[in-house]
């Protein structure tokens, strides 16, 4: 008996959508450390809301968009993957952003 993959009620990406996401993603970066590095660049995450036809990478996909919806496990990945300065100067750019929106 099969399993049933977790993400089968997602709609398939068209393979067009599936070529994009790999121009446009560092698959070979860990998931952690993207989110880290990136995370900040993404209001939303739509990338995960996808089923694709490489497994590898629709786990990828699925757990950056897990990360990026967890701020004490995206704040974890922060702590960890960050210097110290790049920190720093994450908090600056999100507060200014924060202003930003706030005016």
């Amino acid at each position: 008996m099969s399993q049933r993959s977790p993400d089968a009620h997602l709609p398939l990406a068209t393979e067009e959508m599936e070529a994009r996401v790999r121009e446009t993603f560092p698959l070979g970066t860990p998931p952690e450390v993207f989110a880290a590095r990136d995370g900040h660049g993404w209001l939303d995450f739509p990338f995960d809301r996808y089923r694709y036809r490489d497994p590898r990478l629709q786990a990828w996909l699925r757990e950056v968009g897990a990360i990026l919806r967890d701020p004490e496990r995206l704040a974890a990945c922060r702590e960890r993957h960050l210097r110290p300065e790049e920190r720093r100067a994450l908090e600056r750019f999100l507060r200014a952003y924060d202003d930003l929106i706030d005016d």
